[in-house]
């Protein structure tokens, strides 16, 4: 394993070199986002009911602009210190960026689901030593987001939850990219040489899901919506009554806003993992340590 000087770096190395260390913090880490879900949703309602939704959602909007403003004057150094891959670095960042700030004013029911970034781009910072590919690590993610929104939709709030929050997933995918980009800025170096893109495990991994969901609904095991749930069906992905619409509203919330349907939400799930392999497949590394 390399020496380097760069902090991040030998934090992500020495996770590398203990791997039964380093996979044990990414479940107990998982374990703390599943379970921690309950107190901090009451957390956020009683802050909500105190403030008024208006002010809450302001608040968190302001501190959230504070915070990438912030974020974007680090990254801005590090862009100056680290050189290699700049302009890579700086399309996936400013992307990651923009993507956001859409779902943000596009999809969210209240402003403070802004947390999924930080949540999941956390566990993604510690799943790759594991990988130490970028794109693997936001793959490798979202199992973890599915089962978690599992877990919302039929344990925590079976029936008021009408459908599968696929508009999450997105919002934690790009807290997993934001990660992996800023990764990239500051320095630290993935597995090199790469392999094709056709030849990695992590794009072997999304195409056998993709056959996996296809098969699923195929047989019914999953349905896309009410409508078409069978004898056999273990998971109705949308429960939602009356039309589909782009826009929806927020019922007893003056809150419009874009609920992503099952075959939106799974083709934009492999599009944006496939944009996110694209870290690993056009970066250049030097032979400088």
């Amino acid at each position: 394993m390399e020496q380097s000087s760069n902090l991040i770096q030998r934090c992500v190395n020495w996770l590398a070199a203990h791997r039964i260390m380093n996979l044990l913090l990414v479940l107990l880490y998982f374990v703390f986002i599943y379970y921690m879900h309950v107190p901090v949703a009451q957390l956020s309602v009683w802050v909500m009911n105190n403030l008024s939704l208006p002010l809450y959602n302001k608040v968190v909007l302001s501190i959230s602009g504070l915070l990438l403003i912030l974020f974007v004057i680090v990254m801005f150094v590090q862009l100056n210190k680290h050189r290699d891959n700049r302009l890579l670095k700086i399309i996936y960042l400013l992307f990651t960026i923009v993507i956001i700030i859409i779902h943000f004013y596009t999809m969210f029911e209240m402003n403070i689901e802004i947390i999924h970034i930080f949540e999941y781009s956390i566990l993604a910072l510690l799943i790759f030593p594991l990988t130490r590919r970028f794109g693997a690590s936001v793959l490798l993610a979202i199992p973890f987001m599915l089962v978690d929104e599992w877990h919302q939709y039929i344990v925590l709030y079976p029936g008021y939850v009408e459908y599968f929050e696929f508009n999450d997933i997105m919002m934690d995918m790009y807290g997993c990219g934001l990660a992996m980009v800023s990764l990239m800025i500051c320095g630290v170096r993935g597995e090199w040489p790469i392999q094709p893109l056709w030849r990695r495990t992590e794009f072997i991994f999304l195409i056998a899901g993709l056959v996996a969901i296809a098969i699923a609904v195929h047989t019914c095991f999953i349905s896309l919506y009410q409508a078409d749930k069978c004898s056999n069906t273990w998971l109705v992905l949308s429960i939602l009554h009356g039309p589909i619409t782009f826009w929806s509203q927020f019922p007893g919330r003056d809150v419009i806003y874009h609920i992503m349907q099952p075959v939106e939400a799974i083709v934009s799930i492999s599009v944006l993992s496939i944009i996110y392999f694209g870290l690993d497949s056009f970066r250049k590394e030097s032979n400088t340590p």
